[in-house]
């Protein structure tokens, strides 16, 4: 199932030691030492540094600001201002007012919400450092810009001594100084503005789906499966899966491999606490049947040919939809 970042959270203590020295005779100064942990809290800190300020300037007008002074604990991934500013070249915002500023263009083109839930999208529930990530983990964020309100994931994993999210390129970013504590949690500076995924963008994402991806870019279904008016389900391949059926990939037709991509997804969301024993319809338009497993937590997936599926890891939350990993393809009738 998939894992929870949240439980990597830690309470921070502070150890404050009295020290009393004696001047004279007659004077005892009591002497109280700066603290050994962080003195300001994650707002604070983004606001007294250079580099965060169209951070800050984003925050503040989604009226975001005051939950960074909460007690928390937090993840932030935050955006330095390299990264907003090429995140406004790369889509076209400009500084239509010549205010200095294209934070108040960036709401007008996206609306305030849409802003309000990119920001969301870069902070997490939970402190978790760098030392924290030492394998791919899907975490649930604080932006809840999917079809059903649900928390949108990011994925974070070790890269080259650094830490890279959702991939590190596209619509990822990777750290670039990690570990900036503060009393209500951790912020890691990231070098691009995280932009909510959709479904594709899940196996973009992850190089454990790279042959999906390519499957899927070669047999034009990207477009379709990118639709920000859809509501989707991807059951996703690992790539162990795809190669354990090369032989027959090789010679299917572009359109059976179409019709086998189109098997594995539904055209509603199903998350893994919706699943139910029983057929689900799929775009293909052939039913596939969930069933659990002996241990009663375990989700697998029969085809219509009787091949059977684990699904690995659920709810990876997208804007369009939700998905899961499966271990195996799921084949339809050819």
């Amino acid at each position: 199932m998939i894992k929870d970042l949240s439980k990597f959270s830690f309470l921070l203590f502070l150890s404050l030691t009295l020290g009393l020295t004696s001047c004279d005779d007659d004077e005892d100064d009591d002497q109280m030492p700066a603290p050994s942990g962080p003195t300001q809290n994650i707002a604070e800190i983004a606001s007294n540094t250079d580099r965060f300020s169209i951070l800050v300037d984003a925050l503040n007008a989604t009226d975001l600001t005051g939950i960074l002074t909460q007690n928390g604990p937090f993840t932030v991934f935050a955006p330095n201002n390299d990264a907003f500013n090429q995140y406004f070249d790369d889509q076209g915002i400009t500084d239509a007012n010549n205010d200095g500023s294209r934070v108040d263009d960036a709401a007008a083109e996206l609306g305030a919400d849409g802003v309000a839930n990119l920001l969301l999208y870069h902070v997490l529930a939970g402190e978790v450092r760098a030392g924290d990530i030492t394998a791919q983990i899907y975490s649930p964020t604080s932006s809840t810009a999917s079809p059903n309100g649900n928390a949108l994931t990011i994925l974070v994993e070790p890269a080259g001594g650094s830490v890279n999210v959702n991939g590190g390129t596209g619509k990822g970013g990777s750290v670039v100084a990690a570990d900036i504590l503060a009393t209500n949690g951790v912020i890691h500076e990231v070098n691009s503005v995280l932009e909510l995924p959709n479904v594709v963008d899940h196996a973009i994402a992850n190089s454990n789906f790279s042959t999906l991806t390519q499957l899927v870019v070669d047999a034009g279904l990207v477009g379709a499966l990118s639709d920000e008016n859809a509501t989707l389900t991807v059951f996703a391949p690992l790539n162990s899966g795809f190669a354990e059926i090369q032989s027959t990939l090789d010679v299917l037709s572009p359109e059976q491999v179409s019709q086998t991509l189109q098997y594995h997804v539904t055209g509603n969301e199903v998350r893994a606490e919706q699943i139910s024993v029983g057929p689900e319809s799929t775009l293909q338009g052939e039913n596939i049947v969930f069933s659990i497993g002996a241990d009663d937590v375990t989700v697998n997936i029969t085809d219509v040919n009787g091949g059977v599926v684990t699904v690995l890891i659920t709810n990876v939350q997208r804007t369009n939809g939700v998905v899961h990993a499966i271990d195996k393809v799921l084949i339809p009738t050819l």
